[in-house]
């Protein structure tokens, strides 16, 4: 829709910004700070008066203060990502607002102040209205008219009102997605073991994006699983709050690998998806191959990286799928590759191929199944399957 103005706004006013800049301002000095001592304690060793303990300690010192220096300096980054955050607000011509408020009228339904708001991959549709009827109406039924009314799909967004009654409340609407995501996931502990050191997640951060995950701690048990754990959780909030998923990453870890460099291993597997393009985002640190299966075709979705906390600067690779309808996805931890030996992923790929199931559920099931099945019945390591069905809904057109 053509405007008659359109501008540029910050989410934050100016005073919100300039503190968001302060903040980064600091943790980039903090991160200079750290840095300067690591300098100065080298500049000033003198290594012929130190012994052997006192030299491996400085050495420690220094990595620690190199990986504090790296953290504050992604967060300084984050907080800058933030305060820079701009949206394009725009005002539909005067003759086709009044348009849509006399179709609205029609209808039982007063509106005022419509507004256009566009920012990154979102677009929204706000206006204060109330009810003109003796009635309560939803706000799906005032998303389905705007619906009609624009030829394009529109739900309530999360924090839109509800209801329309009779005074004025704010609605706010955005694009229905396109895509929807059926899951499921299956797993199996090791044999001897009482907890399993996978962990997974499948989460919808917003209504138009979400992300399955599987992190595989390295060997078994209660401790596989604390990390595991961490790793999934740490990821989880940062996804939440809208940061970087390549920060995170770097973040965590840089945290794993001072702890215990080398020796606390642990994969993540990571797949967003964008529920209105379609487009699905894998992220593999160490992690297996994920398959697509599409009709009888199967695709291998890996990566030959290394695991978190393995060095110092972690490098993850970064795969985009454009997903179609009836798409089935499949994560897999380790455990289950390594069941279907010498050629597992030859294996598996042609074990998909064959697989008509489209409830994710029973084709997860039954990948695991035949895991187990290939060890003879064991289960040798931890196993973890995420299934996940796609499904797009028709182009919308209004009547």
């Amino acid at each position: 829709m053509k405007t008659n103005s359109a501008e540029n706004k910050s989410l934050f006013t100016g005073y919100s910004r300039k503190k968001l800049y302060c903040l980064a301002e600091t943790y980039e000095e903090l991160a200079k700070f750290y840095r300067s001592r690591q300098d100065c304690s080298s500049m000033f060793a003198d290594k012929d008066s130190l012994d052997r303990r006192d030299v491996l300690f400085r050495n420690e010192l220094r990595e620690t203060n190199q990986v504090f220096a790296n953290h504050l300096e992604e967060v300084s980054e984050a907080f800058l990502e933030v305060a820079d955050t701009v949206v394009q607000i725009s005002m539909p011509l005067e003759h086709k607002k009044k348009a849509l408020v006399q179709h609205l009228k029609k209808h039982g339904i007063q509106a005022r102040e419509l507004i256009f708001i566009e920012g990154g991959a979102s677009r929204r549709i706000s206006m204060e209205a109330r009810s003109l009827i003796r009635r309560e109406i939803p706000a799906d039924e005032l998303a389905g008219l705007l619906s009609v009314y624009f030829n394009r799909r529109l739900m309530p967004a999360l924090d839109s009102a509800v209801l329309l009654g009779r005074g004025y409340n704010l609605f706010i609407f955005e694009d229905e997605p396109s895509y929807s995501v059926l899951s499921a996931v299956s797993r199996a502990v090791k044999e001897d073991e009482k907890i399993s050191g996978d962990n997974f997640s499948v989460e919808e951060y917003s209504q138009n994006q979400m992300a399955a995950m599987i992190s595989d701690g390295m060997g078994s048990g209660e401790q596989a699983c604390h990390d595991s754990r961490c790793v999934i959780e740490f990821m989880e909030k940062f996804m939440e709050a809208g940061f970087s998923k390549e920060k995170a990453l770097m973040m965590l870890n840089g945290a794993l690998f001072s702890q215990n460099p080398g020796g606390s291993l642990t994969t993540l597997d990571l797949c967003s998806i964008d529920l209105l393009s379609g487009e699905a985002d894998f992220i593999k640190v160490g992690a297996a191959a994920s398959f697509l299966k599409r009709g009888m075709s199967v695709e291998e979705i890996a990566t030959d990286t290394l695991p978190l906390g393995s060095v110092e600067e972690i490098n993850s690779m970064q795969l985009m799928i454009q997903l179609c309808d009836a798409d089935m996805l499949l994560m897999v931890s380790d455990g289950v590759v390594d069941a279907f030996g010498e050629f597992g992923i030859r294996r598996i790929k042609d074990i998909i191929a064959k697989t008509n199931y489209v409830n994710p559920k029973e084709f997860s099931d039954y990948l695991l199944k035949c895991a187990i099945g290939c060890q003879g019945g064991h289960i040798r390591d931890d196993m973890t399957v995420v299934a996940m069905y796609i499904n797009k809904s028709n182009d919308f057109v209004g009547s």
